[in-house]
């Protein structure tokens, strides 16, 4: 017998594969987003999940600069990169 599929909310904090994106982990936007406000020039840096809000997860990029992303758009990555 198969196990169900998790209800949506936990579904929601998922990165591109399916990891959980928790506060504080570090993320990579690996994707762009048709959405307008998505900024490409982000795609492939890394950044640390400081929050976040209904629909995004807030990353604070290493310039200090904070941007609220979708999930869909992110990877969790392993450990903390080397620039940290």
């Amino acid at each position: 017998m198969s196990t169900p599929p998790p209800p949506p909310f936990y579904r929601q904090w998922c990165d591109v594969d399916g990891t959980q994106i928790t506060l504080f982990c570090w993320v990579e936007q690996v994707r762009d987003d048709p959405e307008p406000g998505i900024l490409d020039s982000r795609l492939y840096q890394r950044g640390q999940v400081i929050g976040r809000g209904l629909q995004s997860i807030y990353v604070r990029f290493p310039d200090n600069t904070m941007t609220g992303l979708p999930p869909q758009v992110l990877r969790v990555l392993p450990d903390v990169p080397d620039e940290e």
